[in-house]
């Protein structure tokens, strides 16, 4: 008597013999049963063991009978899946055989589940929460609880977005790592990078360094690391555990920008005296205009942190320009600041922009990227440098504008009224006529004209000075004046400067309230 059972895996360490057919793992196992009392109503129930090595679904492919006397020989195959069923299924008991109902598959097929794995992987220094940009430091811990020693290799990977997902690296002295040269490369296509451990003892467990590096987008990503290995005792078993886990990636900062122009006190070239060198030099000679942008960082982390460094960098410069950035107070930063969750941090800087010729009055565009220098707020965490994006800023050189600025700045005594000065340009080409008049209103009065007239020249400025007495306390005052220029028709904004507010009514003036 001789059964065949067929399956997904090959018993070819434990049976014999072994057949292969149709290229299917075929199982072959040959009982040899002398049946010297069969008579009529009897069972006969026939055993085998199996030991399987490997996952799947095993059903029984034949079943052959075989009669062999002295007269005669004769073999009976039974095959097919609806022709190989029963109703019942036999087991051994202590009082004898048992029997129990088979089912609605007819017991022609069992179900191998994988071999559970004993291999522990614990990463206790993880987070549900990083921040974009910093690289993170993780010890990985492997147990082997097996029954054996076991042979292990790790795999390591981060799954979600192809372009967001962070870099994994194996950090170890040892030279035997199988981690490609260029984990980069492989970890766009979401390979698993390989780490050789080699063999670990029963009970024994081992310590490895890893980092990761997360990139500048926000995004969620899967953590994955992978044993794969195989007991000394059965080399050719292989088992698998995997560790998951799950990660946020938020951006640290988010800022708000505030460009706004300032009063150049820095003599513009004049348009009817041009020197003879004009043009030979490799500097700029052409008009120049300040500028300055307060940045407002607003942290998003979840924990302090500690920036020691913003910088505004300039990314691009076109249409015949140079500019140059500098911090509007470097001695009043401190070094390192500690910037708590949903805390802002404010920072100025002095933008100067300068055309290259002189006749030059193209619109320049000037790109900028604020790089933010920071790390978390625990001893020996590594600093970051985070790169936020800023608006463009487009430097208009050839219309004329009109600059407000409060306040002296030769140092004068405090006194009952505020300086007020507007700066009229004209830039262009043409010879500009404005006509200048102030209104009245009920939170000042002021002494200046009322009404005037400026003719300005080509590359020429003038100011107006008046003087503000505030007749209200703790607000916000804003000095009407209305200039025309009348080559255009056009009535010019007024932009507020150093600490003035600029917006649709013109530029403002906080007046504090009395002590």
């Amino acid at each position: 008597f001789k059964t065949s059972l067929e399956g997904g895996y090959d018993f070819s360490r434990c049976l014999d013999p072994i057949e292969s057919l149709e290229s299917r793992p075929i199982v072959k196992t040959r009982a040899d049963e002398v049946v010297s009392c069969c008579t009529p109503g009897d069972t006969k129930v026939l055993s085998f063991s199996l030991i399987p090595r490997d996952s799947g679904t095993v059903r029984v492919a034949s079943i052959t009978s075989i009669i062999d006397t002295e007269t005669f020989s004769l073999e009976y195959t039974v095959s097919g899946a609806d022709n190989i069923r029963q109703e019942d299924y036999w087991f051994e008991t202590t009082g004898g055989l048992g029997r129990r109902s088979a089912g609605s598959d007819g017991a022609n097929s069992i179900r191998i589940h994988p071999k559970p794995p004993k291999m522990q992987i614990d990463v206790p220094q993880l987070r549900k929460e990083y921040l974009t940009d910093e690289t993170v430091g993780l010890e990985v811990k492997i147990r082997n609880e097996e029954d054996d020693d076991a042979e292990v290799t790790l795999e390591a990977r981060f799954l979600g977005q192809a372009d967001a997902i962070p870099t994994w690296m194996w950090i170890s002295d040892r030279k035997d790592t199988t981690s490609p040269e260029d984990p980069l490369s492989d970890q766009k296509k979401n390979a698993m990078l390989s780490y050789n451990i080699g063999r670990i003892e029963r009970s024994g467990s081992r310590k490895f360094n890893a980092a990761f590096t997360a990139k500048s987008l926000a995004t969620e990503a899967v953590l994955e690391i992978k044993a794969i290995y195989h007991v000394l005792a059965e080399p050719d078993t292989t088992i698998s555990k995997i560790f998951v886990h799950e990660a946020i990636f938020d951006r640290p900062f988010e800022a708000n920008y505030e460009f706004q122009p300032c009063v150049d006190r820095w003599a513009w070239p004049s348009y009817f005296n041009i020197t003879e060198d004009y043009g030979s030099k490799n500097s700029a000679e052409g008009l120049r205009q300040l500028w300055s942008t307060t940045a407002r960082l607003a942290s998003f982390a979840l924990e302090p942190l500690v920036i020691k460094d913003v910088m505004l960098e300039v990314s691009g410069v076109h249409d015949g320009a140079i500019c140059r950035v500098r911090p509007s107070a470097p001695s009043d930063q401190s070094p390192q600041v500690v910037i708590a969750p949903n805390d802002f941090h404010e920072c100025r800087f002095d933008i100067t922009a300068q055309k290259l010729d002189l006749d030059d009055r193209r619109s320049t565009v000037i790109q900028f990227q604020l790089e933010v220098c920071w790390r978390r707020n625990q001893p020996n965490s590594p600093f970051t440098t985070t790169v936020l994006p800023i608006p463009d800023l487009v430097i208009p050189f050839g219309e004329p504008r009109v600059l407000a600025a409060a306040g002296s700045e030769q140092g004068e005594e405090e006194s009952e009224f505020i300086p007020l000065d507007y700066t009229i340009e004209n830039p262009s080409t043409h010879v500009l006529n404005f006509d200048v008049s102030m209104e009245t209103n009920d939170d000042f009065a002021f002494s200046g004209p009322k009404t005037t007239s400026v003719q300005l020249v080509p590359v020429s400025r003038h100011t107006v000075r008046y003087n503000i007495v505030p007749l209200v306390r703790g607000k916000w005052i804003t000095p009407n004046l209305r200039v025309l220029d009348t080559h255009f028709n056009q009535v010019l904004k007024i932009h507020g400067t150093g600490g003035m507010r600029s917006d649709k009514r013109g530029a403002s003036i906080w007046i504090d309230a009395e002590e």
